[in-house]
């Protein structure tokens, strides 16, 4: 029976947080450039129609799901042939797929952003070419799909950590290409876009061939096994549309209301917001495949144990950084990007709370997919997040700022928890909806009212410097949520073993 690797989950995280630094610093630089390189209007531009690409990219989100979920049982059950025919299968899956949102890119989505989008006259031609480049760009990672699967089935995490600094290294330099080249910079940016995109798929592929056997070409057999598949997919993509649906769609009604500088407004709390995440999804990314093999095995008191610590630690990574963040929010985006978009520091703040309730579900949803029959969770889980379109319609309807989408989405994504919770007890009978309540939110609650509390004293102090002002303030919120995150969130055993692990890093430093 397959058993809880807590020393691989440990290493593989650290993989991912060297990972997450890295990225995170380049990232946020990057932005900065590409933002004054860009300026207001084409940076919103960029992000409005983008989310047409994403709409369509959902259907690909699917079929990743389905990929992950069966090569990385393939791994725990199967032999190396049924793996090497679970992977090549995969890969003819998303070759349709491509097929698919390239017909639907070219025919709907083309029709969207010239009819629908609310894009300068003078502007459409270069939204047209960044539209054609977004199209290829997300054939590219369609195709990349299913060797992320299996880097991420194998749990190789420093490979896909170092794959995935090369990539925010690229951005970089197209950054510093797209500042100092003469033309239309919204439309060199998305062709140096468009290139990273190429270089990360050969890369990736060329890894994989090399180091997987069962990802070495071969003709694929049991169409039935296919079917079962797009099964899973099919009805995957009735959650995942949702999820497109509130995030995209949203940004398309935002657009309608008001102008694009509100979308530059939403893509600047993405940024922030994705990197929060980051931290949040690298742990979880770590995690995944343990879940899915344990739920494989059977093995439901280890994975009940896994499933409350996962979304207990996954909540904390959001709030160490959310709490310093919303505490100097306005400090930061001004030294970070000047002048910054009217209604930014209110998307920052409510996405990232956002953030924390989708962080404290991930490991629900990773153990309700890990079963094949999901018919059920996805059709809850899509009539939920479709009230956040038509929540946030009818929010913006009514007069709200454009920030009143996202505290509908907060509220939807609290019921789509409550829902998972219900849902997962279906599944695994000896799971216990109490105790992961009163372990994950409730204990959160009490970690997070100590640093709240300190903050409003710490609001007093008289800084002059903006940028002391920022680094002492937020810095000792970080210390203060981490210090209650150590003492009231983590059991015994936990703050032990970190304990025990401290010797170790500074002997390795020294």
């Amino acid at each position: 029976m397959t058993q809880v690797d807590n020393k691989k989950i440990a290493k593989n995280t650290l993989y991912m947080y060297l990972r997450m630094l890295v990225t995170m610093v380049v990232s946020l630089y990057t932005t900065r450039i590409v933002f004054h390189a860009l300026g207001v209007d084409n940076y919103g531009i960029y992000n409005v129609v983008g989310s047409i690409i994403v709409f369509f990219s959902f259907i690909n989100t699917g079929l990743t799901t389905a990929t992950r979920r069966y090569i990385t049982a393939e791994l725990a059950e199967g032999t190396p042939e049924s793996q090497q025919n679970m992977f090549n299968l995969s890969v003819w899956a998303h070759i349709l797929i491509s097929v698919i949102i390239l017909v639907l890119a070219e025919t709907v989505g083309l029709w969207a952003v010239n009819s629908l989008l609310n894009i300068p006259e003078d502007r459409m031609f270069a939204a047209n070419v960044v539209y054609q480049l977004s199209v290829f760009s997300a054939i590219l990672n369609v195709m990349l799909s299913p060797f992320t699967a299996a880097i991420t089935a194998h749990e190789r995490m420093s490979i896909y950590a170092y794959l995935s600094i090369m990539d925010v290294v690229l951005k970089l330099a197209v950054a510093y290409i797209v500042m100092i080249t003469p033309g239309d910079k919204l439309i060199i940016y998305a062709i140096c876009i468009f290139f990273v995109g190429f270089v990360n798929v050969l890369i990736n592929r060329l890894f994989c061939y090399r180091c997987f056997p069962m990802c070495k070409y071969k003709r694929p057999h049991n169409r039935a096994l296919l079917k079962e598949m797009f099964g899973y997919m099919g009805w995957s993509l009735g959650g995942q549309g949702m999820v497109v649906l509130s995030n995209q769609g949203v940004t398309m009604l935002i657009n309608m209301f008001f102008t694009v500088a509100a979308n530059a407004a939403m893509g600047v709390s993405n940024q922030i917001t994705h990197i929060v995440q980051g931290f949040a999804s690298n742990f979880q990314v770590a995690f995944h495949p343990q879940i899915i093999k344990l739920y494989v095995s059977k093995n439901f008191s280890e994975l009940n144990k896994l499933i409350n610590r996962c979304s207990r630690v996954s909540s904390y990574l959001v709030l160490i950084f959310l709490i310093p963040i919303c505490f100097q929010v306005s400090n930061f985006l001004t030294l970070w990007l000047g002048d910054y978009p009217q209604y930014s520091v209110e998307f920052c703040v409510l996405t990232l709370l956002a953030v924390y309730v989708d962080a404290t579900a991930a490991p629900l949803w990773m153990m309700l997919s890990a079963d094949k029959n999901i018919k059920k969770y996805q059709i809850v889980i899509s009539i939920i997040y479709s009230l956040t379109f038509f929540g946030a319609w009818i929010a913006l309807k009514a007069g709200f700022p454009p920030y009143s989408v996202i505290i509908v989405r907060v509220l939807v994504l609290m019921i789509g928890v409550l829902a998972r919770l219900f849902l997962l007890k279906e599944k695994v009978d000896t799971f216990s909806i109490a105790n992961w309540i009163k372990d994950v939110p409730l204990r959160s609650l009490v970690v997070v009212s100590i640093p709240i509390l300190s903050c409003f004293a710490i609001k007093h102090i008289q800084i002059d410097i903006s940028v002391l002002e920022l680094i002492i303030k937020s810095g000792l919120a970080f210390v203060i949520t981490c210090v209650s995150i150590f003492v009231i969130g983590l059991d015994k055993n936990e703050r032990k073993m970190i304990m025990s692990k401290i010797p170790v890093i500074k002997n390795r430093i020294v």
